[in-house]
């Protein structure tokens, strides 16, 4: 299965370190951050919000528990936000007016469980530091210590003693700082036991050291992990719905990406409209400068075979629309029988060698390069996607590889060849999933059940623009990297 744990894990600690975003000129230097907490922190000291604080230590290098960039800065929470806990349940408490008040059972990691909520009296001094406003970011110092959540509602809720309210000095983006306790909740970096924090009281938490980027940058982050997040979670619902079955899991996985729900659709990156009609241009170019053959245009797409819905700046194609060359090969005159194969060569691929990963050397042959010249229409040329057409490996494509020579292939084989090469990583994912594999098995000819090459023209791609193409082709290798059985 895919550990999606190590996965948020893992972002975390990079996002943290500062390695899935720039802080770019026009985000706010941490310098002029830093003064404006401290100017608001004295504030709140004069108006008797909080106390002074003792003369803190500096930071050394030796308390930071990773690196971070340049341009960032680490200081301690009581520099970020000024915070306190609230009310201790006491039987003795008769003074006040009665109000609904949280504690850590109420509390989990960004979320709320507030059925059946409490009451306890409180006065009027004690209101302000037991109550909790909209983006107060909450810590449980009881129960799970450090587990925290941001307030989002509007209505406003009191809190007893076991919970740390945090409110920064200056608006920042408070969601940062709870990613910073998850993951260091995750590294033991808090905890009751063990090499952590040894529990969480506000002397503990006010001195707990924690990585400070530019404003702008933080928020960059945090739209990143939450981007990844929602991925994840995608992943745990196929899971737990494909829990006994990998290979099930990984076939939801293609899905999911060719249907845009495993990358965002960003407007800088324009549309597959677009891409679509460059690809078109390029590809009358070349057929009027005889580069490629002339074909036959392709019936348009009709409403009714498209399959399912896919984003709006996405578009579907049929392959043989964005492909210079969809062809297959033969079998040289003899085959094994004769002197055709030679122990050094040009690599002969048959469908033993064809398989999603990669071209599979055991089993490869090899041809001469008079025999190759004579094979022009099956020469397999660098960035190629090769396709088994026939028998029980029907369907197994594989991307030849940017420093290939030349090769050539039999009739179990189609060459598909993009007009873009840019786009042949995407059209594997295509291929490789069970909405292609499903059209090529369900589209089968002869007693061999083969798939032709003009079938395979006619098949619909669902196509995003190159850039989200990128993004869906990393991800799902991320993602699968992580399956395991």
């Amino acid at each position: 299965m895919i550990d999606t744990e190590a996965m948020r894990c893992k972002i975390l600690e990079n996002a943290l370190k500062g390695q899935i975003s720039d802080t770019l000129i026009a985000d706010e230097n941490v310098a002029n951050l830093i003064n404006l907490l401290r100017m608001q922190k004295e504030e709140c000291i004069k108006k008797g919000l909080i106390s002074k604080d003792k003369k803190a230590l500096p930071i050394t290098e030796k308390e930071t528990p990773f690196q971070i960039p340049a341009a960032w800065s680490w200081v301690r929470i009581g520099d970020i936000f000024y915070h306190n806990t609230g009310k201790a349940l006491n039987s003795s408490n008769t003074e006040g007016n009665t109000y609904e008040y949280i504690t850590t059972s109420n509390v989990y990691w960004d979320r709320f469980e507030l059925n059946e909520l409490k009451t306890m009296l409180f006065t009027e001094s004690e209101i302000e530091k037991c109550t909790v406003k909209k983006d107060d970011l909450l810590v449980c110092e009881g129960g799970d210590i450090g587990r925290a959540a941001i307030w989002n509602f509007d209505e406003e809720i009191k809190i007893q003693n076991h919970i740390h309210r945090l409110r920064p000095y200056v608006e920042i983006c408070v969601r940062f700082y709870y990613y910073v306790f998850l993951y260091y909740k995750k590294i033991g970096r808090i905890n009751g036991k063990g090499i952590g924090l040894q529990g969480l009281s506000t002397n503990v938490l006010h001195e707990l050291i924690v990585p400070l980027p530019p404003k702008g940058t933080q928020w960059k982050i945090v739209k990143k992990i939450d981007e990844v997040f929602e991925q994840l979670e995608i992943i745990d619902e196929l899971q737990r719905n494909y829990t006994a079955d990998i290979k099930a899991l990984k076939n939801k996985l293609f899905d999911v990406a060719i249907q845009g729900k495993l990358s965002e659709q960003l407007l800088e990156d324009g549309t597959a409209e677009e891409l679509y009609t460059k690809i078109q241009a390029e590809k009358t170019a070349l057929m009027q400068e005889g580069k490629i053959k002339k074909e036959k245009v392709l019936p348009e797409i009709t409403e009714d075979e498209v399959p399912f819905d896919i984003p709006l700046n996405w578009k579907w194609v049929r392959l043989g629309d964005i492909s210079a060359k969809i062809s297959s090969g033969n079998t040289p005159a003899g085959g094994n029988k004769s002197n055709v194969y030679v122990e050094k060569g040009y690599s002969f691929f048959r469908e033993q060698n064809i398989y999603n990963d990669g071209i599979h050397e055991e089993g490869l042959v090899y041809i001469t390069e008079e025999l190759l010249k004579t094979r022009v229409n099956s020469t397999v040329l660098p960035m190629d996607i090769l396709l088994n057409i026939t028998g029980g490996s029907i369907g197994r494509c594989a991307l030849i590889p940017d420093d290939f020579t030349k090769g050539s292939i039999n009739q179990h084989i189609l060459i598909i060849r993009m007009i873009d090469p840019r786009l042949r990583f995407y059209i594997h994912t295509c291929i490789c999933s069970p909405f292609i594999q499903k059209y090529i098995k369900g589209n089968t000819v002869g007693d061999k059940d083969g798939f032709s090459a003009g079938r395979c023209k006619n098949m619909l791609i669902p196509l995003p623009p190159l850039e989200e193409q990128r993004r869906i082709v990393s991800k799902l290798n991320e993602i699968l990297a992580f399956v395991t059985m």
